[in-house]
């Protein structure tokens, strides 16, 4: 009678297993093929509204209507891209990266530009030493820089600068982006860029459109550990929250 308990569990052991793998699996390929979908409505949304937006005189009700249409359909899709990222990882295939020579410089700064744009009320300062060029994937090196600045952005004391910094010894290449406002929690930095244990879900501070799905620190870190790269975190209330990112230099 013992032996078929024992047995007995061993069984139910196994299939919760089983079952706990196979739900997994399952979360895993909704998540890819949700994203995969969600690409071409929004993609109609999308070109609808630059139609719409031509049609329409700038400063009127409805072409601010369109224009509100618009940066929501551009939020969503960031969304969407971010999901599928999360699912190419997931599902181990890890997120894409086609190096080529880039300068990481000109990258950075035109990611500073847009942001500006985005948010005008943001003092976002760039220094630049020089050109750093290398064999990096640019889109990719982009969105690494997007998602870092825009989140010191979102996190930042809006009354002091966001200081960001590229730079290279001809070995390894440097960025930087620094912001003031609440420190993060030392409890917190152990699982930062896990999408599943993400600071911003519980401090309440990201709302709107502009939350996203919170993915942006797990995607960047995926994307400069393509490159070969590591990305740190530093965060005090007197010097701030740093985050800076190492990448090797091949020519």
């Amino acid at each position: 009678m013992i032996r078929f308990n024992e047995a007995i569990d061993q069984a139910l052991v196994e299939s919760i297993t089983t079952y706990g793998q196979a739900v997994e699996q399952t979360r895993k390929t909704v998540l890819g093929v949700l994203g995969h979908d969600l690409r071409t409505p929004l993609s109609a949304v999308t070109l609808g509204v630059d139609l719409l937006s031509k049609s329409e005189e700038p400063g009127t009700r409805r072409h601010r209507i369109i224009a509100q249409i618009a940066t929501s359909a551009k939020a969503a899709n960031l969304m969407v891209s971010d999901l599928l990222d999360l699912a190419r990882c997931n599902l181990g295939t890890g997120i894409p990266v086609r190096p080529e020579s880039t300068d990481l410089t000109a990258v950075c700064k035109a990611v500073v530009d847009e942001l500006a744009v985005a948010h005008p009320n943001a003092q976002i300062i760039f220094t630049d030493e020089e050109a750093v060029t290398g064999q990096y994937d640019p889109s990719r090196m982009a969105q690494v820089f997007s998602n870092l600045i825009g989140n010191a952005v979102r996190h930042g004391n809006a009354h002091q600068p966001i200081h960001v910094t590229v730079s290279g010894d001809g070995s390894t290449a440097r960025f930087s982006v620094l912001n003031h406002g609440t420190p993060i929690p030392a409890s917190a930095l152990p699982s930062l860029f896990s999408p599943e244990g993400r600071y911003s879900k519980h401090s309440g501070e990201e709302q709107g459109t502009s939350s996203g799905l919170g993915l942006g620190l797990f995607i960047a870190t995926q994307i400069v550990e393509g490159h070969g790269g590591t990305v740190a975190v530093e965060s005090t209330l007197e010097r701030g929250t740093t985050f800076s990112v190492s990448l090797p230099v091949y020519p």
